[in-house]
């Protein structure tokens, strides 16, 4: 458990929790490109709730195929989980994900209609487009495991 979840049960507040899971995918050309599923104008990876029996990484390929179609190769030794509270109609919830790091041969993207497109970008296009700062460490991450792979 993280220090906030630690103070939140010592003051005594109550919180209901959700857990998600998804993917980073990318793709290799001549520079390495990041998927991004663009709604309502904001940028983020294919990733939803976990549902009953799932496991993380159950989850994160049942979301990827639902909300883009792909297939990928799972990069192994790469998970990341973020953990941040927010408040939904006056309840307070704790959100735990977990980032999973996936390679495409193909990068024909079949969106769900959650979704209003996509984008494939470099890291420098998605650290100026992406408005989440643990989505952006999380690309950071991924740029540095794969340079390490190399």
């Amino acid at each position: 458990m993280s220090r906030n979840t630690d103070l939140f049960l010592a003051i005594g507040l109550r919180y209901k929790t959700e857990k998600s899971a998804g993917f980073l995918v990318f793709k290799k050309d001549d520079k390495i490109k990041y998927l991004f599923l663009q709604s309502k104008g904001k940028y983020d990876i294919p990733k939803g709730l976990q549902q009953s029996g799932e496991d993380d990484l159950k989850t994160a390929l049942r979301e990827l195929e639902e909300e883009t179609g792909l297939k990928v190769k799972v990069v192994p030794l790469f998970k990341k989980t973020v953990e941040y509270f927010y408040k939904w109609e006056g309840v307070l919830i704790r959100k735990v994900v977990v980032y999973f790091l996936g390679e495409s041969e193909n990068d024909k993207v079949r969106i769900s209609p959650e979704h209003d497109g996509y984008l494939w970008m470099t890291i420098d296009e998605a650290l100026i487009r992406i408005k989440y700062p643990s989505l952006k460490n999380l690309v950071k991450e991924a740029e540095r495991f794969l340079s390490r792979l190399k």
